[in-house]
């Protein structure tokens, strides 16, 4: 077991290093919100969280994630993002048995109006439009043995910019492995694996004159045609440990925990990046976060922070989460979470 474990983490680190040599490819893909983080606590352990995700906020990290949810579970997110943007996510996850989970879940992102500007006016022409992105899945998460966990999403994703709208389906499909060794868990995960997206609707109708050569009015209607683009498909591998607490049996304590995560995550529009994470618990009732992005866009997102809470009322567990995000030259983001276990 011990070799295999081995094996797995260096196939891991020789996969990032050969990864890195890759150009970017930014600006090739649609649904750009689909890399928002949902949840406060994977967005507080600096995006490492395909290993450690174990809440209804599973489905947009990691879908295995969700089979380590044994009650009928309630969360939501808020992102109140830079530039007006407004990020919310909504979860429900509801165990079938004693290795099956199913879930069902909604991302929202839209923007307040904005004033449509042209160079003849450039100071307004009293048009507004708007932003939205909506994604709808559902998810299955399924115990194969009793230390690896499987999970697939399938959604549907859809954006609309003024009258304009795109839409497709995409899957997710992860998986976690708990090694048995030292507290440590191992995760990989693939995200919006699905077809393509072309932005369509009326303001694409226009005239064409079909032979400026002939005499009269040869004018047709015709549409422009857009191209279609990718979703931001994103390969995530992942490790947790335990370093004191938890799952390690080395380094037992009832009352403290300390767990390190690590995560790599290569979209398909972007250079390999890597995600460090730490969290402190007591009791597992209060929680202390911080985390680290590496080899994102310069003076941008790197460092956030985060705390957590549990409380117990009535047989209801509640969850509160807080997550601090610096963003650099651009600003700082507060990312507010409640999970409610009945």
């Amino acid at each position: 077991m011990q070799r295999i474990v081995i094996y797995a983490i260096l196939v891991m680190l020789i996969g990032c290093s050969v990864a890195t040599a890759e150009f970017s490819k930014v600006g090739t893909s649609m649904a750009q919100f689909l890399k928002l983080p949902a949840g406060a606590r994977g967005a507080a352990l600096g995006g490492a969280y395909a290993a450690a995700t174990d809440d209804v906020y599973s489905m947009a990290w990691n879908p295995a994630g969700l089979g380590r949810i044994r009650q009928f579970t309630f969360g939501g997110s808020y992102l109140s993002y830079f530039a007006d943007i407004n990020f919310s996510y909504v979860g429900v996850a509801m165990p079938v048995d004693r290795v099956s989970t199913f879930g069902i879940h909604a991302h929202f992102i839209g923007t307040d109006p904005i004033e449509v500007t042209t160079i003849e006016q450039p100071n307004g022409t009293g048009t507004f439009y708007d932003y939205r992105g909506l994604v709808l899945g559902g998810s299955y998460a399924r115990w194969l043995t009793d230390r690896l966990t499987v999970g697939i999403n399938v959604k549907l994703i859809r954006e609309v910019i003024y009258r304009e709208e795109a839409g497709t389906f995409a899957f997710d499909i992860g998986s976690q492995f708990d090694t048995g060794l030292y507290g440590i868990r191992l995760a990989m995960c693939v995200s919006n694996f699905g077809g393509k997206m072309r932005l369509d609707g009326p303001d694409l109708n226009t005239e064409t004159d079909t032979d400026s050569e002939l005499q009269g009015d040869r004018t047709t209607e015709s549409q422009l045609k857009t191209i279609e683009w990718p979703l931001p498909m994103i390969f995530r591998m992942g490790i947790m440990m335990d370093m004191l607490g938890g799952t390690n049996d080395i380094f037992p304590n009832e009352s403290n925990r300390i767990t390190l995560v690590v995560d790599a995550n290569d979209p398909i529009d972007h250079l390999l990046r890597y995600n460090v994470g730490a969290e402190y618990a007591w009791q597992e009732m209060f929680a202390l976060r911080a985390g680290y992005h590496f080899n994102y866009d310069k003076d941008t997102l790197g460092l956030t922070l985060g705390a957590g809470v549990k409380l117990q009322t009535g047989g209801t567990n509640i969850s509160i989460d807080y997550a601090f995000q610096d963003f650099g030259i651009l600003d700082s983001i507060h990312h507010y979470t409640l999970s409610l276990d009945f």
